[in-house]
C-alpha cells in the first residue's frame, strides 16, 4: 500500500500565529514546525504499522521546506519546494489514500484560526461551481480525480467540520478549538499525536469504505481577489481567465488537475 501524508502548519496543535503577520514570519512558526514533524511522524508510525509499503510526505506549506526533515521516519520519501505543475506532485492512481495534516479552514471561517485559503493576502475566497470551498475540500478534489480518496484530516474545530461536510465517511482528529483568528483552546501535542495514530490505524482498517471526493465536471472556478490589483495581475498572469464581477476572475476547467492555486 501506498500513502501520501499533504502537510501544511496552521492547523497543528498549540499554533495560533500572531495579529499582523503570517505564520511562516510570526514568532509561532519554529513551534509549527517542530509540532508538524511531530505530527507527521504520529502518522508515519501507524501507516508503517498497518502495512503500508510506501509512504511520500508532501510538504505544502508556504515555500515547502518547513518540516525538520532529519527528524521524520526515514522510511518515507519527502516532497518539498516550489514550482511543481499542480497539486500533490507524484500522486497517482497507485494510491491507496491521502491524509491532510496541519490543514486550516476556508477564508472567513467564523473561529477558524489562521483560516485563509492558499494565500490570505491574495484570495478573498474561491469557489467551485458556485460553492465557496478551501484547501481541503480543493485539495482532496485533485486526489479524487486521481481516483485517491481522503482517509484523514488533521485540523482545528472549523476544518474538521469542513472536511466532514464533503467527506463524511473520513477520520477526522481536532487539535484545537479556534476562539478568533489568533486564539484557541488547543489539546495537549502528545494528546493531539496520540490520537492521529489511532485515527490513522481506523482509517486504515475501514479503507474500503472510503470514497475519492470529486466535484461534477465542468469546473466553474471563480477566484475573488483581496483587492483589485491582485486580480488583474493574476488576470495577465492567467491563460483564459476573465474578470467576472468585482475583483473576481473566473474560468471552466475540465478538470481539477488543471488547478494551479
Amino acid at each position: 500500500m501506498k500513502f501520501m501524508l499533504a502537510v501544511d502548519c496552521e492547523g497543528v496543535a498549540c499554533v495560533v500565529g500572531e495579529p499582523g503577520t503570517s505564520l511562516s514570519h510570526s514568532a509561532n512558526m519554529e513551534f509549527a514546525r517542530q509540532e508538524a514533524t511531530r505530527e507527521t511522524n504520529a502518522a508515519l508510525r501507524a501507516l508503517f504499522e498497518c502495512g503500508a509499503q510506501q509512504v511520500a510526505v508532501w510538504d505544502n506549506h508556504g515555500d515547502g521546506a518547513n518540516l525538520l526533515f532529519e527528524q521524520l521516519d526515514s522510511r518515507c520519501e519527502i516532497v518539498l519546494g516550489t514550482g511543481f505543475a499542480r497539486r500533490f506532485p507524484q500522486l497517482d492512481a497507485s494510491y491507496a489514500g491521502v491524509l491532510l495534516l496541519g490543514y486550516h479552514a476556508k477564508a472567513g471561517s467564523p473561529c477558524g484560526v489562521l483560516a485563509h485559503t492558499y494565500c490570505s493576502a491574495a484570495y478573498r475566497s474561491i469557489r467551485v461551481n458556485g460553492l465557496e470551498v478551501g484547501e481541503i475540500a480543493l485539495d482532496a478534489a485533485v486526489a479524487g480525480e486521481l481516483g485517491v480518496p481522503v482517509i484523514c484530516v488533521v485540523s482545528d474545530q472549523q476544518g474538521c467540520a469542513e472536511a466532514l461536510h464533503h467527506m463524511p465517511w473520513l477520520e477526522a482528529v481536532v487539535t484545537k478549538e479556534g476562539f478568533g483568528r489568533h486564539c484557541a483552546l488547543s489539546k495537549h501535542p502528545a494528546v493531539v499525536e496520540n490520537e492521529i495514530e489511532h485515527a490513522v490505524q481506523r482509517a486504515i482498517r475501514t479503507l474500503m469504505e472510503k470514497k475519492p471526493f470529486t466535484f461534477p465536471t465542468p469546473l466553474q472556478m471563480e477566484l475573488q481577489f483581496t483587492t483589485w490589483s491582485r486580480c488583474l495581475k493574476a488576470k495577465i498572469r492567467r491563460s483564459g481567465w476573465r474578470i467576472n464581477s468585482t475583483k473576481t476572475l473566473q474560468k471552466t476547467l475540465s478538470s481539477m488537475l488543471e488547478w494551479q492555486c
